[in-house]
């Protein structure tokens, strides 16, 4: 091809110094956009190989959590308890021995498989939500299961009591919610079980015997330590309940109405029992305006309602690849 660059020209061309060039600065720019795209890519290929790995280590199925059967009765416990203060069985580990009350009062028995059935359930409460909320399940004659968290105000006791007094379940779910020390070790897991745990039953009276973990059963806080708080747990006769359904009140910015119950909708089509994932935190006002359309909805499709007991057989979220 014929150059019609004259040659003066083309020599200042050619002695243009590269730095400082507009070549130089389209290079850059260049580079920085290979960054901003690979930076991204690279952390979500990390969380999902780390989710991966754990989710291949997973070996408790719906079947095996049925037919666990732990020693964590009230009149076995004396069994798992060293015998002198700070002896330990040879194989166990050492947490095994922390928090000696904290035990359900009775096995782990978790067999019962209600179809037709939807257990309404929700997290982060209590709070004024909840009042709302009980006050609509009560005109109904509902009973739903909520998963509580520590709320340090006036109103959490009474709060945790009415919950309890309505004939609904009242269920672990953490005691400061932060995912990042929640889930450090087993140790600080259980801590913060306990703490919910000794909440619950001091004010209340009633010993919780079912439990949510924060974020789901396994995520990319606990993945490595799953199995070793779930087993414990359930050693201890706890019941662990994800959920298979979900209204999808936790999203940012919140959802219409419409979409919540639409979402409700939507899940119940694809299952005979639902475990529906809700929230009564204090900012989810539209999840109280949904509910009762909702259950108007679930009750046109067939179903009744019920809370969770300790026999139902439990829903364990597992990531989807």
């Amino acid at each position: 091809m014929e150059n019609n660059i004259p040659e003066n020209e083309q020599a200042e061309v050619e002695k243009e110094p590269y730095i400082g060039s507009v070549r130089f600065f389209k290079n850059i720019i260049l580079l920085l956009v290979v960054v901003m795209i690979a930076i991204p890519t690279a952390t979500t290929f990390c969380y999902r190989s780390k989710l991966k790995r754990a989710n291949e280590k997973i070996a408790i199925t719906q079947q095996q959590l049925t037919d666990l059967q732990p020693v964590a009765a009230t009149d076995k416990k004396t069994e798992e308890k060293p015998k002198a203060e700070g002896e330990t069985s040879a194989d166990a580990p050492a947490y095994q021995q922390l928090y000696p009350d904290f035990y359900a009062p009775q096995k782990y028995s978790a067999s019962k498989r209600r179809e037709n059935t939807m257990f309404l359930t929700f997290d982060d409460g209590p709070t004024r939500r909840t009042d709302e909320i009980l006050d609509i399940l009560s005109q109904r004659d509902i009973k739903a299961t909520f998963f509580v968290v520590h709320h340090n105000d006036t109103g959490t006791a009474e709060r945790l009591k009415r919950i309890v007094d309505e004939g609904h379940t009242i269920a672990m779910h953490s005691y400061i919610h932060d995912y990042a020390k929640i889930y450090d070790s087993v140790e600080t897991f259980l801590e913060d079980m306990y703490k919910i745990f000794s909440e619950i039953k001091e004010t209340t009276g009633h010993t919780p015997t079912i439990f949510r973990f924060p974020g789901g059963s396994i995520n990319v806080y606990n993945a490595t330590l799953y199995q070793e708080m779930l087993s414990e747990m359930i050693r201890r006769g706890f019941v662990p309940f994800d959920w298979n359904m979900s209204m999808e009140d936790a999203a940012n910015p919140p959802l219409e109405i419409s979409q919540l119950v639409a979402n409700v909708v939507d899940g119940a089509s694809k299952t005979k029992r639902g475990v529906l994932l809700m929230h009564d935190s204090a900012d989810k006002f539209n999840t109280v305006e949904a509910l009762p359309i909702a259950i108007e909805r679930l009750k046109n499709m067939g179903f009744n309602f019920d809370r969770l007991t300790p026999t139902d057989v439990p829903v364990i979220y597992k990531y989807k690849e």
